[in-house]
């Protein structure tokens, strides 16, 4: 066993609503940032659809000792296949952006030109839904891909085998 089974799920387009994150700042637990899903689109081998507006990031921020920014990332979302299925996803992660690409990482029109090589964005979706032709995505263990996008975020979902 020298290497991990996956499946292309899906790639997801997901747009943030203009002016996100909602930064609420270092509390005593945490410094939280809110990022809210305004839609997307699903597509790919075995899920197609649009990921429907309401849901949203509430990511926890920080920096390591090199300046580093480091991203817990945090989402719940709902998304509706092409079929009709609704299906509720949630995903924790980790995003690292090294401090010498902060500034073009968070910039919306340099963004897309940033080589996911220069950062670190993973995700672990869980999916659950009541659909029993889409039932198959809660025995699923997935990890995605992530890509920062000008508009919001893209996804390259595996699941494991």
């Amino acid at each position: 066993m020298d290497s991990l089974p996956v499946e292309h799920l899906c790639d997801v387009d997901i747009r943030l609503e203009e002016g996100h994150p909602l930064v609420f700042g270092r509390s005593p637990w945490r410094n939280r940032r809110l990022s809210v899903i305004s839609g997307g689109v699903v597509s790919g081998p075995r899920l197609s659809g649009e990921v429907l507006p309401g849901g949203g990031d509430w990511s926890e921020g920080g920096a390591d000792e090199n300046g580093d920014a480091l991203t817990l990332v945090d989402v719940r979302s709902a998304w509706r296949t092409e079929d009709g299925a609704l299906i509720h996803v949630t995903y924790q992660g980790r995003l690292v952006i090294p401090a010498a690409v902060i500034e073009d990482f968070r910039d919306p029109a340099r963004v897309e030109a940033l080589s996911t090589d220069r950062y670190y964005f993973r995700i672990q979706p869980l999916f659950e839904t009541a659909d029993a032709r889409y039932g198959w995505l809660n025995r699923t263990v997935a990890v995605g891909l992530g890509h920062r996008t000008g508009a919001g975020v893209r996804y390259r979902i595996y699941g494991l085998r």
